[in-house]
């Protein structure tokens, strides 16, 4: 059941005036001196002289110091709650090796009662010198008193130990369940499994909320305004309750799961609907797996498994049929596809869709889009289909002996995530992470300095990704992605301009995040405390 959501007045309270900064509004503008907010929305831009004329009376004041101002970052593609979730759990992203991550589960084993699963989150074993997936073998050993999982940064495989084996329970008839070559079960599980597991270790509604919170205190430390987050069906109910308790520090886009299309069609939810606080927005389907698991639809096999293409999630059919319905109800796509084949699967389907029932303003998207050829592009100019990308994929597994190499091979690894190429064929680009990790800086630097040509983009390109345009692709560019009098108050200092040495910005960082003109994060205030 869907439930209403509260009047969003009471969020807007907060007057202030920011002046004596480089404010990059993105606008017709481009750069001004100052802004002036009042009840959550810009009300002026320009000279420090010209705001302070319009600055409500008694209002605060924050000096700049000439510091850059940029619109809030929007981070298109997020699995915000979840995020969060992992974050209470064992993370395993800094792990440098396969033993390494070991001996943090084991650690955090220690740290729980033995009826209780020991969960990591986070590793890949593409930054490891063993360069293998871990086993229900290493679990065992790291974790021998508890059911114990470790999921891949891709969420796309996990590996669970003998204790969950049994618990879950997994067994060998199952999809998606790996075996080895005597039909022993190996741990490692992909796609509808790792569903199967974390529905397993699932939190509670509480937990959820304790990891929303988590998420959106990392957002403003991050400079993240607003999220389009692709979560679980579990997660709506929490983000409605965090509205309409005031906990919501970050707007939220949410994505409704692809179970969840016959009861939305139901109940007659479009794209979009809610408030500027949350908004009920596409429909989420998986066309395919992931590069990293090795289970994306690929035309030729995988370089370093030349057996295996991949596979779709869903049979072509069954895609068709999903993309059908959503779009003549009126509700916006948003489908992952990934490999050259899975890309081919979810155009294909669309363009059909659109064909049965013209829509001129649908903006359907294609999540990761990492292996297109042109004229796949060209269908999506065609068609006005949304490039929804991951620059900070680029930056994690781009270059040489970097994880695309390993899984593409030179030729299709150089043209990957091509950003450049997908902006100059006139598709509209915009960017989110993914969560791996959830840094729109780290993600800007990685467009900025991508290896091959294809996808390197302009500072301001990269950056209109992240707010402008993604605005567009949740219907939101009205009230949101640029500076500008009338939209909504949601702003980030940065500690340095980012135009000045692109080849530096991953060193930048975020001073004050401002949503609804509160000032939500203080670097300087947060290293006092």
């Amino acid at each position: 059941m869907f439930i209403p959501l509260v009047n969003d007045m009471r969020y807007r309270s907060f007057d202030a005036i920011f002046y004596n900064g480089r404010i990059v509004t993105l606008s017709e503008k481009k750069v001004v001196k100052a802004v002036a907010v009042a009840d959550g929305r810009i009300v002026a831009t320009g000279t420090d002289a010209k705001v302070r004329e319009a600055a409500p009376r008694g209002c605060d004041k924050y000096d700049l110091g000439g510091k850059v101002v940029i619109p809030g970052f929007i981070d298109a593609h997020t699995h915000f709650i979840q995020m969060g979730v992992d974050a209470m759990s064992v993370d395993l992203s800094s792990s440098r090796s396969l033993d390494e991550a070991m001996a943090m589960m084991k650690a955090g084993a220690k740290k729980i009662a033995s009826d209780e699963w020991v969960v990591g989150s986070g590793w890949t074993e593409s930054k490891w010198s063993d360069g293998r997936f871990i086993t229900r073998e290493d679990l065992d050993v790291a974790c021998p008193d508890h059911t114990a999982v470790a999921h891949r940064v891709c969420g796309h495989l996990s590996s669970v130990n003998s204790k969950a084996i049994d618990e879950i329970p997994l067994t060998a008839e199952m999809p998606d369940v790996m075996r080895d070559s005597g039909g022993k079960l190996t741990g490692i599980v992909t796609e509808s499994a790792v569903a199967v597991v974390r529905n397993a270790t699932a939190p509670s509604p509480e937990g959820r909320m304790k990891g929303l919170m988590v998420a959106c205190r990392k957002a403003h430390s991050l400079g993240v305004t607003s999220v389009q987050d692709n979560g679980a069906g579990d997660d709506l109910p929490v983000y409605v309750k965090a509205v309409n308790s005031g906990k919501l520090s970050v707007r939220v886009y949410f994505n409704t799961p692809s179970s969840g299309l016959e009861s939305r069609l139901r109940i007659g939810i479009p794209t979009p609907f809610g408030s500027e606080w949350l908004k009920i927005g596409g429909l989420k389907i998986f066309c395919d797996g992931a590069l990293g698991a090795r289970t994306a639809a690929l035309s030729e096999p995988f370089s370093d498994d030349p057996g295996n293409k991949g596979s779709l999630i869903n049979s072509e059919e069954e895609l068709r049929g999903m993309v059908s319905k959503a779009n003549e109800a009126g509700i916006q796509l948003v489908i992952h596809a990934i490999g050259d084949r899975g890309i081919e699967a979810a155009l294909s389907a669309i363009e059909e869709s659109l064909e049965e029932h013209p829509r001129k303003n649908h903006r359907h998207r294609i999540e990761h889009l990492e292996l297109p050829t042109q004229s796949h592009i060209d269908r999506m100019r065609r068609s006005r289909i949304v490039a929804s990308m991951q620059p900070n994929f680029v930056g994690e597994w781009s270059g040489i002996n970097g994880m695309y190499y390993e899984r593409l091979g030179v030729e299709r690894a150089k043209r990957n995530n091509p950003f450049k190429q997908i902006l100059r064929s006139r598709v509209k680009l915009v960017f989110g992470s993914d969560c791996m990790p959830f840094s729109p800086i780290y993600g800007l630097a990685s467009a900025v300095a991508a290896p091959h040509d294809v996808q390197r983009l302009t500072v301001e390109e990269a950056l209109a990704a992240y707010t402008r345009d993604a605005a567009y692709t949740s219907f939101e560019e009205k009230v949101k992605g640029v500076i500008a009098e009338g939209k909504l108050a949601d702003f980030v200092v940065l500690s340095r301009n980012p135009f000045d040495d692109p080849s530096d910005i991953r060193s930048i960082q975020v001073v004050k995040t401002v949503v609804g003109g509160e000032v939500v994060y203080d670097r300087m205030a947060a290293k006092e405390r």
